[in-house]
C-alpha cells in the first residue's frame, strides 16, 4: 500500500514493559477500549510522546519516538513526532488563530509543503469536514461549540502525516457528525494513513475497527482483531468492563455464523435474523469455536496510579492547616525581614530543608520558578544599569537581594498548594474567623477568595502542562533554544488564558448555583482541632524564624 505521505512505511510499534511488541499497521483502524481509569488518554499521549514512556518503548517504523542523550536523558525525535497528527478529547480548546486559514497553516508548518500541497492539504481539511473555501476566512472565537470542533479536525485531517492519533473523537458529536467522522476516518484508511483512537462508544467505534487494544486497570494490553474480540466476549470482563448490552443481543447470532460485519447492517442483520428463525433447529445450531486466546498480543502498559496530580503523602497533610498557616507566615516575615547575603544563604538553607522534609513536588512548578529567577535576573541588571552609562553593583545587588527573598517565600508557599485541601482550608478559615459559631461582615467573601486562590494554584498549573504538551504535538518542534522555547510560550498562553476564562465561567455558574452568597451568616461547625504535632510545628518554625532573624536582621 502507498504511503500517504509519500514517504516509507512506518508501522507504530508499542513494545511493552515485559519487552513483547505490539505493531498497529498503517491502512488500518485502531481502536483503545478499556474502563474508566484504566489510562487509556495516558496511553495514547505516551504514542505522541507527550508523556514520559517509562518502561514503554514507540517507534514509528525505524524512528524511536525518544532519543538516548547519555546520563539517563531523553529528547523527543521530530522526525518521528512528523508522523503523526493528533488529537485531545477537546481539541478546539487548542485553537488560537484570528482566521481558521491561520490555523490550518500553523498545522501544515512543521510539514514545510511546496505551496501548491500546502493549498491541496488546506482544501482537503475544509472539505473533510463538509466546509468549503468560504470557510477560511472565519473567525475561530466567532464560531459555535460545534464549529470550532469542526475546524480543530479540519487541522488533524488536512496534516500530511502517516498516523492519526484521536482521543474521544465521537465525544460530543450528533448523528451527522459521528457519520461525517467515520468517512473521513475511513477515507483516511483507504489512502494508507495508521489510525489510532480512544472510544468509550463500543458501538461507533468497532464499526471502524481493524484491530482492537484492551487495556485493563493492571496495565495488561491484548491486542486482537475485531472479530476475535466480538466472539470472545469474555476478553471485555477480563479487561475489566462488562459486555455492551448490545453485543450482549446479537451474540447468539455470531454463534449461529452470522459474519461480523453485518452487525452495522441493520437491514442485512434484519434479514439473517429472520432466515435464522425459519430454518430447523437443527440447522441453526452452527458449531461456531471460540478464536483461539493465542492468536492475540498481549503486553505490559504501566497503569496510572494517581490522577489527583496532589501529592498524598507529604507530611504535611497530617497537620491542622492553621499551624501549617501560623509556620508559613513566621518563615516568611523572618526571611524578608533579613538584611545580609549571610541571612539569605540560611534562609535558603531552611527553606529547601522544609521543602524536602515535607517533600514538596518542587519538581512540577519548575517552569514557574524558572520564570521568576529568569525575571529576577532581568529586573536586577535593569536596575543595575539604572539608565546610566556605567553599572552600579549596589543596586543590582539590592533589587536581586529583594527578589531572593520572594523566591524562598514562594518556595514554601508551595507546599500549601500541596498539602492542604480547599475544602480543609476552609473549614480552618471558618474556625479561626468566627465569633460564637457565625460568621459576620466580609469574612465569608474572604474566605471564599483564599480557598478558591488555593484551589486554582493546582488547576492551573495542570492546564498550563497539559496546553504545553498539546503545543509539542502540534508543532512538533524539539529545540530547546531561546526562539523556539518563545514560541512555545506564545502558542501555550493563548489557549491557557482562553482555558482561564471558561474555568472562571464554569466556578461562577457552580457558586451561582449552590447559593453562594444568600445566606450571610452561615453557622460554623466546629471539625478541626489542634494537637500536639501543631503545637510542635509552630514552635519549631518559630524557633528556626527566630534565629533566621538575629542571623540575618
Amino acid at each position: 500500500m502507498k504511503p500517504f505521505n509519500g514517504m516509507e512505511a512506518a508501522p507504530l510499534r508499542i513494545v511493552g514493559a515485559d519487552k513483547r511488541e505490539i505493531v498497529l499497521r498503517q491502512g488500518e483502524i485502531a481502536v483503545l477500549l478499556g474502563p474508566n481509569g484504566a489510562g487509556k488518554t495516558s496511553l495514547l499521549e505516551i504514542a505522541a510522546g507527550l508523556r514520559e514512556p517509562g518502561d514503554l518503548g514507540v517507534s514509528y517504523g525505524d524512528e524511536p519516538l525518544w532519543l538516548e542523550r547519555g546520563r539517563g536523558r531523553r529528547s523527543l525525535n521530530a522526525s518521528a513526532l512528523r508522523r503523526y497528527a493528533y488529537a485531545s478529547q477537546a481539541p478546539e480548546e487548542q485553537l488560537f488563530a484570528r482566521t481558521a486559514q491561520e490555523e490550518l497553516e500553523a498545522a501544515l508548518k512543521p510539514y514545510r509543503l511546496t505551496a501548491e500541497r500546502h493549498a491541496e492539504r488546506i482544501a482537503c481539511g475544509l472539505e473533510a469536514v463538509g466546509w468549503d473555501a468560504s470557510w477560511a476566512s472565519r473567525n475561530p472565537f466567532r464560531m459555535s461549540g460545534g464549529e470550532r470542533r469542526r475546524l480543530a479536525l479540519a487541522c488533524l485531517f488536512a496534516s500530511p502525516a502517516d498516523w492519526l492519533l484521536l482521543d474521544e473523537p465521537a465525544a460530543g458529536l450528533d448523528a451527522p457528525g459521528q457519520r461525517l467522522v467515520s468517512r473521513q476516518l475511513t477515507k483516511m484508511k483507504e489512502s494508507g494513513v495508521g489510525v489510532l483512537l480512544v472510544s468509550h462508544d463500543s458501538e461507533w467505534s468497532l464499526a471502524l475497527a481493524d484491530r482492537v487494544l484492551l487495556l485493563s486497570p493492571d496495565g495488561d494490553l491484548r491486542s486482537c482483531g475485531r472479530d476475535e474480540l466480538l466472539r470472545n466476549p469474555q476478553w471485555w470482563e477480563e479487561a475489566g468492563m462488562t459486555v455492551p448490552d448490545w453485543l450482549r443481543t446479537v451474540n447468539p447470532l455470531l454463534e449461529a455464523g452470522v459474519p461480523p460485519e453485518l452487525l452495522w447492517n441493520p437491514s442485512a442483520l434484519a434479514a439473517e435474523w429472520i432466515r435464522l428463525e425459519r430454518e430447523p433447529e437443527r440447522r441453526r445450531r452452527t458449531s461456531v469455536a471460540s478464536v483461539s486466546q493465542a492468536s492475540s498480543i498481549r503486553t505490559k502498559f504501566r497503569p496510572r496510579t494517581d490522577r489527583s496530580g496532589r501529592s498524598r503523602s507529604t507530611p504535611l497533610a497530617a497537620f491542622d492547616p492553621r499551624s501549617v498557616w501560623l509556620s508559613y507566615v513566621l518563615l516568611s516575615f523572618a526571611i524578608f525581614s533579613i538584611r545580609s547575603w549571610t541571612g539569605i544563604a540560611a534562609s535558603a538553607i531552611a527553606a529547601l530543608a522544609a521543602t524536602a522534609l515535607a517533600r514538596i513536588p518542587v519538581w512540577r512548578w519548575r517552569l514557574p520558578i524558572a520564570g521568576f529567577i529568569l525575571f529576577s535576573a532581568v529586573v536586577s541588571l535593569v536596575a543595575g544599569w539604572g539608565g546610566g552609562r556605567s553599572f552600579d553593583p549596589d543596586a543590582f545587588l539590592k533589587s536581586l537581594h529583594s527578589l531572593t527573598r520572594t523566591l524562598l517565600v514562594m518556595l514554601l508557599g508551595l507546599g500549601l498548594a500541596t498539602a492542604i485541601t480547599p475544602l480543609r482550608l476552609r473549614r480552618s478559615l471558618e474556625q479561626l474567623l468566627s465569633f460564637r459559631g457565625r460568621l459576620a461582615g466580609p469574612m465569608p467573601k474572604f474566605i471564599l477568595t483564599v480557598t478558591l486562590m488555593l484551589r486554582f494554584i493546582p488547576v492551573l498549573v495542570g492546564e498550563w502542562e497539559r496546553f504545553a504538551r498539546l503545543t509539542v504535538a502540534r508543532s512538533k518542534e524539539t529545540s530547546r533554544g531561546p526562539l523556539a522555547a518563545a514560541r512555545r510560550v506564545i502558542h501555550t498562553t493563548m489557549p491557557f488564558m482562553l482555558s482561564l476564562f471558561r474555568l472562571g465561567d464554569q466556578i461562577a455558574a457552580a457558586l451561582e448555583s449552590r447559593g453562594v452568597g444568600r445566606r450571610r451568616y452561615p453557622t460554623v461547625p466546629r471539625v478541626l482541632r489542634w494537637r500536639k504535632r501543631d503545637l510542635a510545628l509552630s514552635l519549631i518554625s518559630l524557633a528556626v524564624s527566630a534565629l533566621l532573624w538575629r542571623w540575618g536582621g
